[in-house]
């Protein structure tokens, strides 16, 4: 928590300029399955047409925007990848 202290939605410096998103405002995150508030870090480790969060912070439940489906065999999640909407 000291070096990571909230949830950031990581997003490309060129998406984030097109949304009119500076660095560190708030946003919605929405898919069909949910939405969350988080603040922005605009940083070039995301890809164009990317954005990062991770999945384990109380005040932004990152895996209400996901799936709960499971693979049969493995059990394991299917949240790596979904679809969002970001909104200021």
């Amino acid at each position: 928590m000291e070096v990571a202290p909230e949830e950031l939605l990581e997003i490309n410096p060129e998406d984030a300029k097109k949304l009119k998103i500076n660095n560190g405002d708030w946003v919605k995150v929405s898919s069909i399955r949910g939405k969350i508030k988080v603040r922005t870090k605009v940083t070039e480790r995301s890809q164009k047409g990317n954005v990062f969060m991770t999945f384990h912070y109380q005040k932004a439940l990152t895996n209400l925007l996901t799936s709960e489906h499971r693979d049969p065999i493995t059990g394991t999640p299917e949240y790596k990848v979904t679809a969002v909407k970001i909104e200021k």
